[in-house]
């Protein structure tokens, strides 16, 4: 519990840094689709990104502890098989968990 207060902590911060100082964040390339992240001692570091997810069963990053949802992604379906079947774990567009928790994924 304590990497997910940690992972919505520095993406909480990170929305603070963006909102304070818009210029630097113009500098910086834009999320879009579906960004994995690794939080690890408080640092955030991108496992994956999926520009424009289609539905498609696809395997979840094993190292990823953290995802985001931008832009017109308003779900994630997460699954403990590796072929998208059995029980479904509705993830939404900001959520921890723990590294290889879940197999695979589909995303809208």
């Amino acid at each position: 519990m304590s990497a997910l207060r940690t992972a919505i902590g520095v993406a909480a911060a990170a929305a603070v840094l963006i909102t304070a100082n818009p210029a630097a964040a113009a500098s910086e390339p834009e999320e879009t689709g579906l960004t994995f992240y690794a939080v690890d001692a408080d640092q955030l570091t991108p496992v994956a990104n999926f520009p424009d997810p289609d539905g498609e069963c696809t395997a979840f990053p094993s190292t990823a502890t953290l995802l985001v949802g931008w832009s017109d992604v308003t779900q994630v379906i997460a699954y403990k098989s590796a072929d998208c079947t059995g029980g479904a774990w509705g993830l939404g567009t900001l959520r921890g968990f723990e590294a290889g928790e879940y197999l695979s994924f589909v995303a809208y």
